[in-house]
């Protein structure tokens, strides 16, 4: 086992960069080794120190730590706390929305899917798409109306690229060359369409960053468990 000191000098390191770098082994990892192995059941499931949500407070297995901060790695690492080779992907996660008034019906039906936003017993849960279906349809009227007040659909992926491109040209300053993946929960670009751009692009070193403003389990929670299961 670590000492405390130890580990809380770790944290502080990964805090210092901005960045949490985890080994993925082959690929990115999210399907050679569960995300669930890097955080422990008393953090905010917010993915251990893959996350960085501001003010999360994120606790990480000793073994993790062990694995990342052993004397040989950090001496082979830069001032930015990478190693040559090292292809670096921030993943962003949020809830997605219909950017047309057609999209508004099928935006809803994702959401009343998913089974953190309607919670079934277990003997209803083959019913979980008809009643999403149903819910969304009675809903949509309502929300096409909110959509078209401004301006006939969501912001929200326009707002979050934006976001993406200007933390990737800040971290290109400080000399870390990043690239941003969008994984919407919702609707596109999906969570899973961004794993795969990902492995696509050989990304070896993960932050996943929510960008929810709060957590909770049908928000960060969501995002965060179909992230495992990818």
């Amino acid at each position: 086992m670590l000492s405390s000191t130890f580990r809380a000098a770790a944290l502080l390191f990964c805090a210092a960069h901005a960045a949490a770098f985890l080994p993925a082994g082959p690929s990115l990892g999210l399907r050679a080794r569960p995300l669930q192995s890097a955080v422990s059941s008393n953090s905010m499931r917010s993915v251990g120190a893959l996350s960085l949500k501001a003010q999360a407070q994120t606790t990480v297995e000793p073994a993790t730590i062990r694995e990342i901060w052993t004397k040989d790695s950090v001496s082979k690492v830069d001032s930015t706390g990478l190693k040559s080779g090292d292809k670096v992907g921030i993943l962003f996660l949020n809830l997605g929305g219909p950017e047309s008034l057609d999209e508004v019906e099928d935006f809803l039906f994702n959401l009343f899917n998913d089974e953190d936003i309607i919670r079934l017993p277990n003997v209803f849960k083959p019913l979980q798409g008809f009643i999403a279906r149903n819910v969304a349809k009675r809903r949509a009227p309502g929300s096409r109306e909110a959509y078209e007040s401004i301006g006939g659909g969501s912001p929200i992926m326009q707002l979050t690229q934006d976001q993406g491109d200007k933390l990737a040209e800040e971290l290109k300053k400080q000399g870390v060359d990043a690239k941003v993946y969008i994984g919407m929960r919702y609707w596109y670009p999906f969570t899973e369409q961004a794993v795969d751009n990902m492995l696509a692009d050989g990304i070896n070193r993960l932050v996943v960053l929510p960008l929810y403003p709060q957590y909770s389990i049908s928000t960060t929670g969501s995002s965060i468990r179909l992230l495992n299961k990818v």
